[in-house]
């Protein structure tokens, strides 16, 4: 069964691709693209929509063909469709829609609200420093964001102090274990170890890239405080690299006579890997990761960050390909590592679009949005009165920190803080907006608390007027506008109609599932148990003990004393498909003869043959679900072909074609 975000990624491709529109986008004739293409009960939709549409799902970019446009064509009557309908139930009236669609309408106004040429210098910024990789230490000296004045001072006084020692020489992590108000602090000594480019803050990360190996940086300041740091070393970053791995598997419900048999088993492969044996057949053999051994134990490409740190760690430090590790313990359980590849980190180009959605992201964001709120001041003229905002004060006092202070009813507070746009607003305005927002906080100081407040309010008031203008400066806006809203309606019926329905209408589920029954069943199946051996010799000695009534604990006491990989036992039901080392042996209750598959020397012991035969809907009912689903869909799409009267314009379609 689908996530809810995948489905309404499914529903909403069209929708919201755009980041992999083309951007080459054939262009149509102005008096074409006006007029209307298709029209469902007298809402009309334009031949340039159409088109737009149909070429920000071009993903391949090709040249478009009267095969492509048509194949389009009856994906948009379905969109069409359905949009109409959810239309014609309401949906975009909701409750739970507008407040859906307000938080996606900010989000959208966001990207308009920022200025390209400086976002695009942080993403080169980015890039450049993701190319390394920084080992440091720090300290750090609490101070909440919005502290006193005083609290500030008395914070950076204290930095400053931890700075002078560093500088003069003193034990780093001994000052961290000492003044640093980290609590990991006491036992690394204000160890980081190495980090790059978004691991940190914005300003930490500021400081760190700017300081040179051996010494210590400026002070900087973060939302936790102010921060010391000394830079241990730098080295370029490593890029990605692909291993293969021969896993062990530990849980930590196991008993602990097999969390150690799990060690010797791994540490019985290590010495193998010394002999000269070939690390994709062990891994073949022996390794526990069902996902990997058949390739050989390969995992896919990764960077730093893919995988639990001892993995990674053990991975980035083999040098040569055919380099491997020794046997080495995660959460999961004991892993040898081969290296198979590496390759250098991504140029700019190809990182770029990635680079852009994290500096977006991230805290770096703020210098865009401070360049763009100077520039639409400017643009409307906003000119401050600092008398406002001095003469303020008079009217307040620590009340404001307790959430207990009330706007001054005996004053007029007629004067004027700022204009903007050609209107004032004035000290009123500022009270009721401050009023609302009033701290429950202990502490701090009630004069930042109104300056903070007076510079969220003046922001506030910018932006919002800037968004009100984003339509007539920017017709992509109201169009994405109008897609956002299709498809948020959209993603709520058919989840009434399809997914949500499929779930709940269980005796639905089952008449599908009984009519369709022949889709799902079961090959010809043993209930018994598999035994695989390294070798011959110990698969025909397993097979004569099978033989003479021998139980599994006798075997594996016998078989496993120098090894523990000698022997494994695996008991249940068993297809042939699923289970390849059982080879071509035929189905019957008993003792098989041994098979050789890849080196891996099986011997079955038979209890019951079981035939083939049809799945219970407890046994596929996530496969059914999903069938049910499409069945859904195409009844409801069948109701809205009948419902509906959808109607091309076909000489207009014609002239796209052309």
């Amino acid at each position: 069964m689908k996530s809810k975000n995948n489905l309404l990624l499914a529903v909403l491709l069209m929708v919201f691709s755009v980041v992999n529109a083309n951007e080459d986008v054939l262009e149509i004739d102005e008096k074409l693209s006006d007029k209307w293409l298709v029209a469902i009960e007298g809402d009309t939709t334009t031949a340039g929509d159409f088109w737009y549409l149909f070429n920000k799902n071009n993903f391949d970019n090709t040249i478009p063909n009267i095969d492509s446009l048509n194949n389009y064509r009856d994906l948009y009557s379905k969109f069409l469709l359905k949009v109409k309908d959810a239309s014609e139930r309401g949906l975009d009236t909701t409750k739970k829609f507008l407040k859906e669609f307000e938080g996606y309408k900010n989000q959208l106004a966001e990207s308009y609200l920022k200025d390209k040429s400086v976002t695009e210098s942080l993403v080169q910024e980015a890039y450049n420093r993701s190319l390394e990789d920084i080992e440091a230490s720090h300290v750090l000296i609490n101070v909440q964001y919005h502290a006193s004045p005083q609290d500030t001072l008395v914070a950076y006084n204290q930095a400053l102090k931890v700075q002078k020692l560093a500088r003069k020489g003193g034990d780093f992590s001994e000052l961290a274990k000492k003044y640093s108000g980290d609590p990991s602090a006491k036992s690394n000594g204000g160890y980081l170890g190495f980090f790059t480019a978004f691991k940190m803050v914005y300003p930490f990360e500021n400081a760190a890239f700017k300081t040179k190996i051996g010494e210590v940086s400026e002070i900087a300041r973060t939302r936790f405080g102010y921060h010391v740091l000394k830079v241990h070393s730098k080295r370029k970053t490593i890029g990605e690299i692909k291993v293969a791995h021969i896993m062990m598997i530990v849980k930590d419900d196991m008993e602990q006579s097999l969390k150690t048999a799990a060690k010797d088993r791994a540490n019985e492969v290590f010495e193998k890997l010394n002999t000269g044996a070939s690390f994709e057949a062990l891994a073949q053999k022996f390794s526990e990761d069902q996902q990997t051994k058949g390739k050989g134990g390969e995992l896919p490409w990764f960077g730093a960050g893919k995988f639990v740190p001892e993995f990674e760690t053990a991975a980035f430090k083999l040098i040569n390909k055919g380099d491997y590790s020794k046997p080495f313990k995660t959460q999961y359980g004991w892993h040898i590592i081969k290296l198979l590849d590496k390759k250098q980190p991504k140029s700019f180009n190809e990182s770029k679009s990635e680079l852009k959605s994290k500096v977006a992201r991230s805290d770096r964001a703020e210098k865009s949005e401070e360049f763009v709120l100077k520039r639409i001041k400017t643009d409307y003229n906003f000119k401050e009165n600092r008398d406002g905002i001095d003469s303020f004060f008079d009217f307040c006092d620590s009340t404001l920190l307790s959430g207990k202070w009330k706007i001054p009813k005996d004053k007029k507070l007629k004067t004027v803080m700022f204009s903007f746009a050609g209107v004032n607003y004035t000290q009123k305005e500022f009270a009721i907006y401050l009023s609302k927002r009033l701290s429950t906080r202990k502490g701090g100081n009630y004069k930042h608390l109104v300056n903070l407040s007076y510079g969220n309010w003046q922001k506030k008031i910018v932006i919002d007027y800037e968004k009100t203008k984003l339509g007539a400066k920017y017709p992509e806006y109201l169009r994405l506008l109008k897609e956002y809203r299709d498809g948020i309606i959209l993603f709520e019926l058919t989840d009434q109609m399809v997914w949500s329905k499929a779930l709940k209408d269980t005796a639905g589920l089952r008449a599908f599932h009984k009519e369709n029954i022949t889709k799902w069943t079961w090959d010809t199946r043993i209930k018994g148990t598999v035994y695989k051996c390294t070798d011959l010799t110990n698969a025909t000695l397993v097979r004569n003990y099978l033989k003479q009534g021998k139980d599994d604990v006798f075997i594996l006491e016998n078989l496993n004393k120098e090894s523990k990989l000698n022997v494994r036992v695996e008991a249940g039901f068993f297809q042939r498909k699923e289970r390849p080392e059982i080879g071509d042996l035929k189905f019957k209750k008993g003792v098989s003869k041994i098979v050789d598959v890849k080196g891996v020397f099986s011997v079955l012991k038979v209890k019951e043959v079981v035939p083939a035969a049809n799945k219970s809907l407890k046994e596929v009912k996530g496969l059914v679900t999903a069938e049910y689903q499409e069945y859904l869909m195409e009844e409801w799409l069948n109701t809205l072909t009948s419902k509906y009267k959808l109607e091309y314009n076909e000489s207009v379609y014609k002239q796209l074609v052309k």
